[in-house]
């Protein structure tokens, strides 16, 4: 810029400029300028960088997979998204320190181990194989690198090695598994009745003062979400127009490139007699079974029926009562022994005995099927559809990418894009967050609606996929903020719940009002109050605390009560979920008794036990790396 301004400008208006240059270095000095830092990191750990995109991908990651969790009752409103975001960068710090640590201790993996995850995951494939185009769109689409990709799995690998190694070797002290027992095994006996919210609800009126101040007070309860309407462009492979005709040599060469596909492979049609051998036989064993076997060659050279001797003599659960006939089988589905011995035979050939690991076959092949391959002319419609789909997939992955770069280099408008690959922009009904029809059904097309980028920015969207080779790219066209409802709208709803919150407090106050009387009179009893109040108690035998009978709330708040200590109940009250009050009385408590516990049932417990230890051991691991590291994260003032 001071060169430009040295050429352009001449005379006393350039000197001034200069010297008012001068003057402003002078107040404000040279190292303010020079040193100024632009911080565009998540944080360091031990001198290692976490950028702002991989901390966003993990926020990315982590709100879909609560979204996932909690479906339709996810409501972005109630969602701290400040919060999310300190807790999926708390993730990548706790994974940076892993793989730190792992490195430290010699861990590694293999550019082997990496292409065997790659390959295992279904996006990455088409037709059921792995694509590299497949896998280098797929990551396009998130905006990342296949080399940054790669780097991040091999990464995941080495983290997990180093906690599978912590966790699956952990083990608790042996002296704990009973005493877990103990209390994990424990059984109690007690009666318990219920007032039912429903006596409750006729008492409790509510007054229009009443609604109209929760509703003062509530009023974020109260807002129709905000709600958008977008433009939108699609593409779609299997829409895409490709050519009508294919060449025929290259149907002939996909022919011949899957020649083995269109093969019927031989098949054999065999029977066979087993004398069975344990595979840790004596000599004296195995001699007496091919002594065996080599009767049964001789009864069968002597003109016996096979079927026959097969039916009475063969150890071959499986095949003996239908006279030792295995049907007709390909290579690569019996023993090495077995198929070798088989494929040999010509039909009605008899084997002498063949030892496998099962023990000694005589083996008779009844038939040959001979491999037969199907006519081009039958599967080439097979194979045009194969070349035309391979066509509209490149053409996919070209214009995919041409409609990205154009939705990037031309953010305010989607006409562009549209012009160049002849598409269609569309528009959306209204959507808000957490609901939304047509293409808005997709939770990723909602949360690229309200992403920060498109609906504040009023950006083109990054291409969204919503489908195998379907991307979307999305532009926001209206937007009608969150607005209080009516009073009147909401006011029977109002009344409803307050209504219900008030027989709930008159439900919780009756009960805590008799568990007063129980606990503190020598004569009222869990029978007495019942008849009372007109209400049927009910009784349990000994359960354990896992009982599918009574209701998990009435067996929580049973096994919540103290042990008795004399031979009067315990009485304990709580208020459920449902509104109604639970009292129960408790009268037996039977400590689990670790030695009775079956052998498969203790094994169970100790894996159990064990996970858990594993668990506070690497809490335990990470606390301590935590303690040790140099982790800094900036301000957001500084980012």
């Amino acid at each position: 810029m001071l060169l430009a301004i040295r050429e352009r400008i001449m005379g006393v208006v350039g000197w001034i400029i200069l010297s008012l240059l001068v003057v402003a270095f002078a107040f404000f000095g040279l190292n303010s300028y020079l040193q100024t830092e632009v911080v565009n990191y998540a944080a360091v750990v031990n001198g290692e960088e976490i950028s702002l995109a991989q901390q966003q991908r993990a926020f990315d990651a982590l709100r879909t997979r609560l979204h996932e969790q909690l479906g339709q009752e996810y409501d972005p409103a109630l969602i701290d998204e400040n919060l999310l975001k300190e807790n999926s960068l708390q993730q990548l710090i706790n994974q940076m320190l892993l793989v730190q640590a792992a490195d430290s201790e010699g861990f590694a993996a293999s550019s082997e181990q990496v292409a065997i995850n790659i390959n295992s995951v279904g996006a990455f494939k088409v037709d059921g194989v792995f694509s590299k185009e497949r896998y280098e769109q797929v990551l396009g689409y998130q905006g990342i690198r296949p080399a940054e990709f790669e780097q991040s799995l091999k990464r995941d690998i080495i983290s997990s090695q180093f906690t599978q190694g912590i966790v699956a070797t952990a083990a608790a002290p042996e002296q704990i598994l009973s005493q877990a027992y103990i209390l994990e095994g424990q059984q109690r006996r007690f009666k318990y009745l219920l007032l039912p919210l429903e006596r409750f609800t006729a008492s409790a009126t509510v007054s229009d003062e009443e609604i109209g101040n929760y509703y003062e007070s509530h009023s974020e309860a109260f807002m129709t979400p905000e709600r958008v309407r977008a433009q939108y462009v699609e593409l779609n492979a299997a829409t895409i127009k490709s050519g009508t005709e294919v060449d025929e040599q290259a149907v002939q060469a996909l022919y011949d490139e899957q020649a083995d596909k269109y093969i019927v492979p031989e098949e054999r049609h065999a029977r066979h007699i087993l004398i069975q051998l344990s595979p840790d036989a004596d000599e004296d064993a195995k001699a007496a079974a091919l002594e065996k076997a080599y009767s049964i060659v001789s009864r069968l050279d002597d003109g016996e029926d096979f079927a026959v001797l097969a039916k009475e003599l063969s150890d071959d659960p499986g095949s003996a009562s239908s006279g030792g006939d295995l049907g007709f089988f390909s290579r690569g589905l019996m023993t090495p022994e077995f198929e070798t011995a088989v494929f040999e035979l010509q039909a009605g050939e008899l084997s002498k005995p063949v030892k496998s690991a099962f023990g000694f076959h005589i083996i008779e092949l009844l038939e040959i099927k001979p491999e037969v391959a199907t006519p081009l002319a039958e599967v080439r419609d097979e194979l045009v559809n194969q070349l035309l789909s391979a066509e509209r997939g490149d053409l996919f992955y070209e214009e995919s990418e041409t409609l990205a770069n154009l939705a990037f280099e031309q953010p305010d408008s989607l006409q562009g894009a549209a012009d160049e690959l002849d598409l269609e922009i569309k528009t959306t009904d209204w959507v808000s967050a957490d609901a939304g029809t047509g293409i808005a059904e997709d939770k990723r097309v909602r949360e690229a609606l309200f992403s920060e980028d498109v609906l504040d920015n009023g950006n083109n969207s990054t291409p969204v996929e919503i489908g195998t080779d379907h991307i979307v790219v999305l532009h926001l066209l209206d937007r009608k903020e969150a607005t209080l409802q009516p009073l009147d709208a909401v006011k029977e709803q109002i009344g409803i719940l307050l209504k219900d919150e008030k027989a709930r407090m008159l439900a919780e106050q009756k009960g805590q009002a008799i568990l007063g009387d129980l606990q503190g009179s020598a004569t009222a009893t869990l029978d007495s109050v019942a008849a009372a109040e007109s209400l049927e108690v009910q009784e349990t035998p000994l359960i354990t605390r896992n009982a599918s009978e009574p209701a998990a709330a009435i067996v929580a708040t049973a096994f919540a009560a103290d042990e008795p200590t004399t031979d009067q109940p315990v009485y304990k009250g709580e208020l459920s979920a449902s509104g109604d009050y639970i009292i129960i009385a408790l009268e037996e408590v039977k400590a689990g008794d670790f030695s009775a516990l079956p052998p498969v049932a203790r094994e169970q417990l100790w894996a159990n036990l064990n996970k858990i230890h594993g668990a506070a051991e690497m809490a335990a691991v990470l606390s301590i790396l935590k303690a040790q590291a140099s982790i800094n994260i900036p301000s957001q003032t500084d980012q």
